[in-house]
């Protein structure tokens, strides 16, 4: 499965820097942790990545075997099946802060995003952790999940986790009793999709407003939202009525 070309330093040699294998982890995945085989130079060698999609942000955390005070790390979010990422870079700096960039890749194009990254760079634990906010992850539509992998290059070498889809939020792809319950009037439909973990589908029009479907996490009839048609605002939410099984 193609993933996008890797413009740059990046670029493998002998390969497109960002074609891989996708394995795609379970669709109700939070968290995943990848191990990754031993290389050389320890400083450039990742034991394990710890990917983790949350609903406010994209979390990676980067087990080095000995890292230094050098190189660059780099994380990458993308959605699945595409070749457009994010690709989130930092890296240490002497005077002991981490720099940070996040850009847009495509397979074309390279471009700079301005993003509340944070990143921490500790030799004590040899550890790299980079933090993307999902609102700074624009795809055009809201995602379940992400293809998230690490990279890292350092004293000469290079190493690459494995990458994999990582479902977004507690619940992704349904909506749980509590998310709904956490809900208010004027929440807007964004918002509550980062909270349902899902975007669900059309439901239905009304004068001057909408309603949207969201899958049941526990079974049965499912949920509904009702939107304003001008502001995209929550108006009202319930059980779709006669439906008895999810969709």
């Amino acid at each position: 499965m193609s993933r996008l070309p890797h413009p740059g330093a990046w670029a493998l040699a002998g390969a497109a820097a960002l074609t891989t294998s996708l394995v795609a982890g379970p669709a109700s995945a939070r968290t995943v942790e990848v191990p990754d085989g031993r290389d050389v130079p320890a400083s450039a060698d990742l034991t394990s990545a710890t990917y983790r999609d949350g609903e406010a942000r994209v979390e990676v955390t980067a087990q080095v075997r000995a890292l230094r005070r050098s190189g660059r790390v780099v994380a990458l979010v993308g959605a699945p099946d595409s070749d457009t990422v994010y690709s989130a870079t930092v890296w240490p700096r002497p005077d002991g802060s981490v720099g940070t960039r996040l850009e847009l890749v495509t397979d074309v194009s390279r471009s700079p995003r301005s993003c509340a990254v944070e990143a921490a760079w500790s030799v004590r634990t040899s550890t790299v952790e980079v933090s993307v906010p999902q609102s700074c992850l624009r795809f055009g539509r809201f995602l379940e999940q992400h293809y998230v992998q690490v990279r890292i290059a350092a004293d000469g070498g290079r190493d690459s986790a494995r990458g994999v889809d990582v479902g977004r939020g507690s619940s992704p792809g349904c909506a749980t009793a509590g998310e709904i319950r956490g809900l208010r009037r004027g929440d807007t439909k964004a918002h509550v999709h980062a909270l349902l973990d899902t975007a669900g589908r059309f439901g239905d029009g009304a004068a001057g407003g909408y309603s949207r479907i969201y899958r049941s996490c526990s079974g049965g009839r499912p949920w509904y939202v009702d939107y304003d048609g001008t502001t995209d605002r929550l108006e009202a939410t319930g059980r779709v009525r006669g439906a008895t099984t999810n969709v």
